[in-house]
């Protein structure tokens, strides 16, 4: 029965593993359901794929769909950048891959963590403002502490004597803060069902 009981929960982890890096993979070829333009910016989606993966099942899982979004930008910035900046800053693992791995994990960590302490979807919202902030704050300050050069400014958007420093705090207000706030209120809608499942099945009988 152990051993039934464990297959069990083996196979639901790789079934949602696998469906999530499709989804992923789906995200980065459907533009519109990935990336929604905005000039120079682009504003993703794909963050509450890696958000559900961590809340859920647990941080591995979380890890593994964020490493596997941050492969694809890595590779997407050599053959079809998601925007004008990608070719410039997402070539540097460091950022394209890096912050997606973490994101994942720390929405795992949180989650976990919090859930001890509150409710499954106050534990989910924590969790997803985490994994969000993580994963914008290393994105815009590695561009900064690496990429301090005017074309890199002038892909940002940036004219005149507006430096990259500015454009990406432009950023932060466009793109990361409305992100955070779609991953809160949309990543335990889609998590919860999961996670509940999950539990179920791990219980101890």
């Amino acid at each position: 029965m152990e051993v039934r009981k464990m297959t069990r929960e083996k196979t639901f982890r790789l079934v949602v593993d696998a469906l999530l890096m499709a989804i992923v993979l789906l995200q980065n070829i459907v533009p519109i359901l990935g990336y929604v333009p905005l000039g120079p910016f682009s504003m993703t989606l794909i963050g509450l794929t890696v958000i559900v993966a961590g809340t859920a099942l647990d941080v591995r899982d979380g890890a593994l769909i964020g490493g596997f979004w941050g492969l694809i930008t890595f590779v997407r910035a050599f053959t079809w950048p998601s925007s004008p900046v990608a070719p410039l800053i997402f070539t540097n693992p460091l950022i394209s891959i890096v912050p997606r791995l973490l994101m994942g994990m720390v929405a795992g960590l949180v989650y976990r963590w919090a859930r001890q302490r509150w409710s499954m979807r106050g534990a989910m919202r924590l969790a997803a403002a985490a994994g969000a902030v993580i994963n914008s704050g290393l994105v815009l300050g590695l561009v900064y502490l690496f990429y301090q050069t005017p074309a890199v400014a002038t892909a940002f958007g940036a004219h005149g004597s507006q430096t990259l420093g500015y454009v990406l705090l432009i950023s932060v207000a466009t793109n990361a803060v409305p992100e955070l706030i779609l991953d809160v209120l949309v990543a335990p809608l889609l998590a919860e069902p999961l996670r509940r499942r999950w539990d179920r099945m791990t219980v101890s009988k």
